[in-house]
């Protein structure tokens, strides 16, 4: 798919912005937050995008 609004996790140390990032993806609803967070980003939505 591609790109989303980023999102983090409240216990987490990066932000998520690619929709197939399985990590991301593993984050609870209860503990998902909107926006970076002013974290940095995701090494594997990072190098989703780049394929």
């Amino acid at each position: 798919m591609g790109r989303v609004a980023a999102y983090h996790g409240k216990n987490r140390d990066v932000y998520h912005n690619h929709s197939d990032c399985w990590d991301g993806n593993n984050i609870e609803k209860r503990n998902l937050v909107k926006g970076t967070g002013g974290k940095k980003q995701c090494s594997t939505c990072a190098n989703l995008f780049k394929k």
